[in-house]
């Protein structure tokens, strides 16, 4: 794009300095910019697939020839000034310095959108209809525009904006809300509609010129494949992530890569500070099944470089810690939470979709619908958590959950890690994680007792028994009983 300079009545172009690089043992001619490029410029480049891109150092380049320096100052004499300056020899410092303050080439957050005020859609039923109930105080302009739609109502008996609920209807408000507002969906709605999921998943984000929404036919995938919510929703942000890194590249272009780039792609995550072991791993598993299932292109991970998983132990708290966090606890509602956790030994995602129905109090069970993996099971339920849960219920009276949010929807996993975390700086305790723990807990606590660990493995819900065998190192059953020769010793 051209500038006008007013004054001096004349045109300037973009320069284009072309110096000597090496890549990988090749001699290469690099692009260098004082400022960004053009739209032109990288519209040029996009066009022409034997200028690369090199995300480690974030240059564009293409490999030199004898007749390298000619084609590239023709290809953009019209629209840049092409100054070959092959003897210039680019500092170090500066290519890390370039990298660190994020030019946009190495792999980046995708931009979101700030200061939104988020609204929740709720499921509601009136007359035996079906709706969807949006419980917030608009300001006048957006109240009069919703006024104006036929689909949405306002419910003055209620007090809340109301519709009927469909696919069609949320596609509308997503529409008429989502520039200034983040829509949040009820956990209890289920969203089968694959272009609405996506519009949701990715109304956080940015849409410039350079972004690309994930493939819808990724997420079709999944989801026809029963793939947990979880698991989508990581493995979407992960590719996401992963094509919104080349800017300039196209979708087609990005398909057409191979092991090299992809793992480049993921050293330069592993440069990043505070990237964990487990999201690489994550970021490998996720990109492979795209290119398998949408590219249809195989990728055989054993040659993408991988970290080692840390081999970490999990933290646990006592009986004496426990008993401590629990008697902090006033509120029954959230004493009733925690304490089903720790004794039925519960991941988060299975108490906030548990039914009334699930406790089995004849049997002394739990019934853990569709856990992870999406398969069903069976847990303790203890004489003590029994009496807590039946004076909660008695006193709060749940209908659709056992645990149920302010409009009667599931209550949420941040609410349960605020209780958790307000219990154990009550108790005077140090932090050693979220409510997780007390999962680890139970298992290391049942362990010391002397269960057996494939029963420890059944009430975990664990696949591989490897997986529950971790809480032999964190149990002190056996390890308390050895005598250390240092008590041998006469001091």
């Amino acid at each position: 794009m051209t500038q006008n300079i007013k004054s001096n009545n004349w045109t300037s172009k973009q320069k284009i300095y072309l110096n000597r690089i090496e890549i990988d043992g090749n001699k290469c001619i690099k692009l260098y910019f004082f400022k960004p490029p053009n739209q032109s410029i990288i519209s040029r480049i996009s066009n022409n697939d034997w200028i690369e891109f090199d995300t480690k150092i974030g240059v564009y380049y293409s490999i030199e020839q004898s007749n390298t320096v000619g084609l590239l100052t023709e290809l953009f004499d019209d629209i840049a000034e092409v100054t070959p300056f092959l003897d210039y020899k680019e500092h170090k410092s500066f290519t890390v310095n370039k990298q660190i303050i994020g030019t946009g080439y190495e792999p980046v957050n995708i931009q979101k959108r700030e200061g939104l005020v988020s609204i929740t859609l709720l499921p509601l039923q009136i007359k035996d209809k079906s709706c969807i109930g949006i419980k917030h105080r608009f300001e006048k302009s957006v109240y009069w525009e919703l006024k104006l739609e036929r689909y949405i109502n306002w419910n003055s008996e209620l007090r809340i904006w109301v519709f009927e609920s469909s696919n069609t209807n949320i596609a509308k408000l997503f529409s008429l809300l989502s520039d200034r507002y983040y829509i949040k969906i009820s956990a209890s709605i289920e969203i089968s509609d694959i272009w609405l999921r996506q519009q949701l998943l990715e109304q956080i984000y940015v849409k410039d010129m350079y972004y690309k929404p994930c493939p819808k036919e990724y997420l079709q995938f999944m989801q026809l494949h029963n793939y947990a919510w979880n698991t989508m929703l990581t493995y979407h942000n992960m590719v996401l992530r992963y094509i919104n890194t080349y800017r300039t590249k196209t979708i087609k272009q990005i398909n057409g890569f191979g092991i090299a780039e992809i793992d480049v792609y993921h050293k330069g995550l592993l440069q990043r500070k505070g990237v964990k072991a487990s999201t690489i791993n994550q970021s490998v598993n996720a990109i492979k099944l795209y290119y398998d299932k949408v590219v249809g292109i195989k990728i055989d991970t054993d040659k993408i470089e991988r970290p080692k998983m840390p081999k970490s132990l999990p933290n646990i708290y006592s009986l004496e810690e426990i008993q401590k966090i629990i008697k902090h606890i006033s509120n029954n509602k959230h004493k009733a939470i925690l304490f089903l956790i720790y004794s039925a030994g519960l991941r988060i995602s299975e108490a906030i979709r548990m039914q009334k129905e699930d406790l089995h109090y004849d049997r002394k069970l739990v019934f853990i619908r569709k856990a992870k993996g999406n398969k069903d099971r069976f847990t303790i339920l203890s004489d003590k958590a029994a009496l807590i849960l039946s004076s909660y219920i008695e006193e709060y009276n749940p209908t659709n959950y056992l645990f149920e949010g302010q409009y009667g929807d599931r209550y949420s996993d941040t609410s349960i890690r605020k209780i958790f975390h307000k219990a154990v700086r009550k108790a005077g305790l140090a932090k050693k994680g979220g409510p997780h723990v007390l999962r680890h807990s139970f298992a290391t606590h049942l362990l010391e007792q002397g269960v057996d660990l494939r029963y420890i493995q059944v009430l975990l819900g664990h696949n591989s028994s490897k997986t529950t065998e971790i809480y032999t190192h964190v149990s002190s059953r056996n390890i308390g009983n050895i005598k250390s020769p240092g008590d041998s010793l006469t001091l």
